[in-house]
């Protein structure tokens, strides 16, 4: 229905692309993308591709012209593989495939397939570093220098203890003594669908045994808040940035960072994945560890299946099998 007679705003086959972007940003908003987001993230690809579109001279005639068009105009300095390539190429694709599918554009029109978009994005380089996990003595150190300030080790317990998304502290409700996490990860695929809040359960430091249900009771009762740029956040990606410029500035974190560079705020919320493998006796079964992390199985295994070293495999191997396992002697 948006197959319109040629005027400015029209390209080819008559085609109002102005008309197109403008119902395509509804449909985006309407699905679970929240305005702010779409302004900052989408827009302006948007706008670029119909400005190609619109060209005078040289206009692409169809999807993957348009697709490579864009590419070498805009994305000809950033490196093959990379994540703002591929959201770049994704989001325009998305849109082609929606002026299509919903506005009744010509199928020329459509991007292709993921072979031609996998080729525009390129191959990676260099594989691109894995987040590391705080470990649990760099979290007990952390907490014991937060002793002085028991708002931002309420913070860095709830996030460290829970394995909470640092945005989620914004998200959090106590219901009979547990601890419940509402959704704030959405997308086109579930933003539609209701979702119930997430149970989310303390992994405790051997050396701190309790301290998850303590925390939890000092946040239920009020007497000692989150920082206030946290409560205050206006929205949860507020809230990762305040908790976020509140570690950065704490002297043991920035310690914690230049003996091990690769940490970052998140890397609490990896710590607890790496303890329910590695930091007891028996290792939690990995299905019930991914569903208090709040995703599948599949993803946390993308995200924390390549911690494994020969210090790891040696413990690993030697608390399965314990004594019927021969250790080497060192020689002397």
């Amino acid at each position: 229905y948006t197959l319109l007679h040629r005027s400015s705003d029209a390209g080819f086959n008559g085609v109002n692309w102005s008309e197109v972007a403008s119902q395509y940003e509804a449909h985006r908003i309407r699905t679970g993308v929240k305005q702010s987001t779409y302004n900052a993230e989408e827009r302006y690809r948007i706008d670029r591709g119909v400005q190609l579109i619109l060209a005078p001279k040289r206009a692409p005639h169809d999807g993957r012209g348009l697709l490579k068009a864009y590419s070498h105009q805009y994305l000809a300095n950033l490196p093959p593989g990379s994540p703002g390539r591929k959201r770049n190429l994704l989001d325009l694709a998305r849109f082609l495939t929606y002026a299509v599918k919903t506005c009744g554009a010509p199928l020329k029109w459509l991007p292709g397939d993921g072979d031609d978009l996998a080729a525009l994005i390129g191959l990676r380089e260099s594989a691109s570093k894995p987040t590391l996990p705080v470990k649990p003595e760099q979290l007990l150190q952390l907490l014991e220098s937060l002793d002085a300030n028991p708002e931002l080790r309420l913070a860095v317990a709830l996030v460290g203890l829970y394995g909470l998304r640092p945005a989620e502290l914004l998200a959090l409700r106590v219901e009979e003594g547990y601890l419940y996490v509402a959704p704030v990860k959405r997308n086109k695929a579930t933003a539609n669908q209701p979702k119930q809040d997430r149970l989310v359960l303390p992994l405790d430091l051997q050396a701190l045994p309790g301290e998850g249900a303590r925390v939890l009771q000092l946040y239920a009762s009020g007497l000692v808040k989150l920082p206030t740029s946290i409560r205050k956040a206006k929205d949860f990606k507020g809230c990762g940035a305040a908790f976020r410029q509140y570690l950065d500035r704490h002297p043991c974190w920035q310690t914690l960072v230049a003996m091990t560079p690769d940490l970052v705020p998140y890397s609490l919320r990896h710590g607890y994945a790496w303890r329910g493998v590695k930091h007891y006796e028996r290792s939690m079964p990995m299905r019930d560890l991914a569903a208090l992390m709040g995703h599948d199985v599949r993803t946390h295994m993308r995200h924390y299946g390549s911690w494994t070293d020969d210090k790891g495999l040696k413990e690993s191997a030697l608390r399965v099998v314990g004594h019927l396992m021969t250790v080497p002697s060192q020689a002397g």
